[in-house]
C-alpha cells in the first residue's frame, strides 16, 4: 500500500472519531483528534456485486469491530485482497466476468453501537405489491441475519400509510461488550414483546426507503441502525430476486384471520378440523383429514398422525418427535405455540401453514388446501453419499422417489409403535418370535425400495411408550437419561436377539444391511453386541454405532480398534447433552443449536479419527438438512449425509456445489483437453 494511502486513511480514521455534534460548531479540527480509536466497520463493495443474473454478495470480505490504526490497515489491505481468493476468482469464472472488469472499494464506517436495527425492502421482495417491508430487533441486526431472532415486520404502502404490524417474541438481542464482542442478552418478557419501532420511525424508515429507490433508480434492500434515537443507513443494494415474486393471490399468500403461531417444523398447507388429543383414548376420534392438535406428539399417536391432515403441537421444536414425523409423512406441522390446546376448539376449522408456522380461521385459499411437499429426484452428483431418513414402512416408497438408493437411518420405534405392543408384551407372553416377525416385516418394506439400509436397534423411552400394550408401568424421573438405547437392550437380551435376527433375515436376501447401537457410552457394550451377533452367526453384517453421546465421543479411538465399519452422528440427542438443553423444551429453543462451536468440536474430531481407521462416517440428525451443517461437514470430509427426502434434492445439489467450490484452482479440479488431432483436421 502507498504510503501517502496508508497516511490518508489514518488522518480520516482519526477524524472519524471527532464529535459530529462539535464538528459542526467548525472550531479547529485538530481539537476533536481522540486518543481513543474506535471502532469501524471495514467493508468491501465491488463492481460486480448485486446483478440481476449473478449476485456476488458475500464473495469479496468485510470485517466488523475493527479498532487502532495498525488493524485498519491490515483489514483494508485484506478487503482488496479478497477480490483475488480462489472463491473470487472461482465465482467470476463460473459467470463469465473478466478479471479486469472486477473493481473493489473499501467503505470504513464507524460502528453503529445499535439500540434496535434491522432490514428495508423498498418494495416486498416476495410478492408483486409496491409495499415497503420493514423488519426490526432490539440491538444488533446480526440477529435478523442470522435467523437466531424472529423481528417485527412492518408493511407500509408507497403513500406512508403503515399497513399492518406484526410484533414478535424477541426472547434475545445481540449487543456489542466494550471490548468489540458480541453478546447475545435474554430480554425480559415486557421488552421481548414490545413493539421494537415507534410509528415515527417507520414512516421515515418508509420514506428513506423511498428517496434510495429514486436515487439508484431501483428498489433497495436496505439495512438501518438506530442509537440515541438518531436513523443510520448502513448498507443499500439492489433487490435482485423481483423477477421470482409472486402476484399476491399466486403461491403461498393465505388471507384470513391469524389466530395462532409457532415454530414452522413441516412444510405443506392444510385445512382440517380441529381434535384437541389430552388422553390417549381421544386418539380414537382422529378421522381422516382432522388436525391433530396436542401438547407434544410421542410415537403411540404414530397411526393417528397418519390420519391427520396438519399437526399442531404446544412444546417442541425442529427436532421434536412431531417435526420429525411429520416431515417424513409430507403433513404440514407447527410445533411450538405454547399454547394451541387452549387457544384452538374441538371440531374449529383451521388452516396450517407450514411454511411459516402461522394458524388461521377457517379454511382458506381452497386452491392451497392440502399442499403437500412433493419429492423431487436427486440430480447432482456427489462425492459425499446423500440417503434418507426412513421409519416408517408406509412411507419408504414416497422416500424412494428422492432416487437415493440407500437408507441412513431406520428407527425401528415407529414400527413398533404401529403394532400397538411394548416389546415387554412379547417377553411376557413368550412369544418374541412374533416381535421378530413385526420388525422383520417392517423393515422389510422399507428395504425392498433401496439396496442399503441402516437400522438403530430399538431406542424404547418410557415416557414415549407408556401407553403401549405391555409397557412397563415405572415412572423415571429423567426419562431422557434413564433406561433406554442400548443399556435397555442388554438388560433384555432376548428382545435384542429378536430384532438383530430380523435383520439377519433381511441381510440373507442380499440387501446391505447396517446395525447401529443407540446411546452407547462404554466399549463393553459394543463387544456384548459382537457376542450376540456371533452367537446367531450374523457374519454378513456393517456393524457401527451412533455418536449421540458425549462419552462415544471420547471414546471414539477405541469403538474403531473394535472394528466398526461405520459411525452415525445423532446430534438432536448430542446437541441437547452438550449444551444442557432439552431439545422439546420450546422456552429454550432459542439456545439449542446444533452449529455451536461445541458441538462442531465434537462431529470435526470423531470425523479426524474415524478417518485414520477408514471408518464410513455419517449423520444422520435432522441437522444434516441444514445447508450451514451440510457445509461445514463436506468441509471436514464426511462420507454420507443422511436428510428428509423432501430435502435430499435440494442438499445434493449444494453439496454438489460446495465439493465444486473446494477444488476450484487445485489439482483436483476436472480438466478438459482438447482433441488437438481433431482440430488439426
Amino acid at each position: 500500500m502507498p504510503k501517502e494511502l496508508e497516511e490518508e486513511i489514518t488522518d480520516s480514521y482519526e477524524n472519524l472519531s471527532a464529535d459530529r455534534t462539535s464538528m459542526q460548531q467548525s472550531p479547529p479540527m485538530g481539537l476533536f483528534r481522540s486518543t481513543d480509536p474506535i471502532f469501524v466497520a471495514v467493508r468491501s463493495s465491488a463492481t460486480t456485486e448485486d446483478l440481476a443474473q449473478a449476485s456476488f454478495a458475500g464473495q469479496q470480505d468485510s470485517f466488523l469491530n475493527v479498532k487502532g490504526k495498525g488493524e485498519l490497515i491490515r483489514n483494508v489491505k485484506k478487503v482488496f485482497a479478497s477480490l483475488f481468493t480462489s472463491r473470487a476468482t472461482y465465482y467470476r469464472n463460473k459467470n463469465g466476468f473478466a478479471h479486469v472488469d472486477a473493481k473493489i472499494a473499501v467503505v470504513v464506517q464507524k460502528m453503529i453501537n445499535s439500540d434496535k436495527s434491522g432490514v428495508i425492502f423498498s418494495k416486498d421482495p416476495t410478492s408483486k405489491s409496491n409495499n415497503i417491508i420493514i423488519e426490526a430487533v432490539w440491538g444488533l441486526g446480526e440477529g435478523i441475519v442470522s435467523g437466531k431472532i424472529t423481528p417485527d415486520e412492518y408493511v407500509v404502502s408507497p403513500n406512508i400509510e403503515i399497513k399492518s404490524k406484526k410484533i414478535a417474541n424477541k426472547k434475545i438481542a445481540i449487543t456489542r461488550d466494550s471490548g468489540g464482542t458480541e453478546m447475545t442478552v435474554k430480554l425480559r418478557e415486557e421488552r421481548a414483546k414490545q413493539q421494537v419501532l415507534k410509528e415515527g420511525e417507520i414512516k421515515r424508515l418508509a420514506d428513506i426507503s423511498l428517496e434510495l429507490e429514486a436515487h439508484y433508480n431501483k428498489p433497495q434492500d436496505i439495512e438501518f441502525a438506530i442509537e440515541s434515537d438518531e436513523i443510520y443507513i448502513v448498507q443499500t443494494r439492489p433487490i435482485t430476486t423481483l423477477s421470482k415474486r409472486q402476484n399476491a393471490n399466486e403461491g403461498r399468500n393465505i388471507s384470513g384471520e391469524e389466530i395462532l403461531k409457532g415454530t414452522p417444523a413441516s412444510p405443506g398447507i392444510a385445512s382440517g378440523r380441529v381434535i384437541i388429543i389430552k388422553e390417549m383414548s381421544d386418539l380414537e376420534n382422529v378421522k381422516p383429514g382432522n388436525v391433530l392438535v396436542t401438547k407434544m406428539t410421542n410415537p403411540d399417536m404414530v397411526v393417528s398422525m397418519q390420519r391427520s391432515s396438519a399437526i399442531v403441537t404446544d412444546e417442541g421444536g425442529m427436532t421434536s418427535h412431531a417435526a420429525i414425523v411429520s416431515r417424513e409423512m409430507g403433513i404440514p406441522a407447527i410445533v411450538g405455540t405454547e399454547e394451541a390446546t387452549n387457544i384452538l376448539k374441538e371440531g374449529e376449522l383451521i388452516t396450517v401453514d407450514g411454511y411459516t408456522g402461522k394458524i388461521y380461521k377457517g379454511a382458506t385459499n381452497t386452491n392451497l388446501q392440502n399442499e403437500k411437499v412433493e419429492i423431487k429426484p436427486i440430480q447432482a452428483h456427489t462425492k459425499t453419499k446423500i440417503k434418507v431418513i426412513v421409519d416408517l414402512p408406509t412411507f419408504a416408497e414416497r422416500a424412494a422417489k428422492s432416487g437415493a438408493t440407500a437408507v441412513g437411518l431406520t428407527r425401528i420405534e415407529g414400527i413398533i409403535a404401529e403394532s400397538g405392543k411394548h416389546p415387554e408384551y412379547f417377553l411376557k407372553n413368550n412369544s418374541i418370535n412374533e416381535y421378530e416377525n413385526i420388525i422383520y416385516q417392517g423393515v422389510s418394506q422399507i428395504a425392498k425400495h433401496f439396496d442399503e439400509i441402516w437400522v438403530r436397534t430399538s431406542d424404547i423411552r418410557s415416557d414415549e411408550f407408556s401407553n403401549l400394550l405391555g409397557a412397563p408401568k415405572e415412572k423415571e424421573g429423567n426419562p431422557m437419561l434413564g433406561l433406554h438405547g442400548i443399556r435397555y437392550s442388554l438388560k433384555k437380551p432376548q428382545i435384542l436377539l429378536a430384532e438383530l435376527k430380523a435383520l439377519q433375515r433381511i441381510a440373507n436376501q442380499g440387501k446391505t444391511v447396517g446395525v447401529m447401537m443407540p446411546q452407547l457410552i462404554m466399549v463393553e457394550e459394543l463387544r456384548k453386541v459382537k457376542e450376540y451377533l456371533n452367537q446367531i452367526n450374523f457374519k454378513n453384517v456393517k456393524l457401527g454405532v451412533m455418536i449421540e453421546t458425549p462419552a462415544a465421543v471420547q471414546i471414539i479411538k477405541e469403538l474403531c480398534e473394535e472394528g466398526i465399519k461405520f459411525i452415525s452422528f445423532g446430534t438432536n440427542d448430542l446437541t441437547q447433552y452438550i449444551l444442557a438443553i432439552d431439545r422439546n423444551n420450546p422456552g429454550v429453543q432459542d439456545l439449542y443449536n446444533e452449529m455451536n462451536p461445541a458441538v462442531l468440536y465434537q462431529l470435526s474430531y470423531v470425523i479426524r479419527v474415524c478417518k485414520r481407521y477408514n471408518v464410513e462416517t455419517s449423520i444422520c440428525g435432522q441437522s444434516g438438512s441444514r445447508k450451514d451443517m451440510a457445509e461445514f461437514l463436506v468441509q471436514n470430509g464426511i462420507d454420507s449425509i443422511s436428510v428428509n427426502a423432501d430435502a435430499a434434492a435440494d442438499i445434493a445439489e449444494y453439496v454438489h456445489e460446495l465439493e465444486t467450490r473446494s477444488v476450484a484452482g487445485t489439482d483436483k479440479e476436472p480438466r478438459h483437453f482438447e482433441n488437438i488431432k481433431n482440430k488439426n483436421n
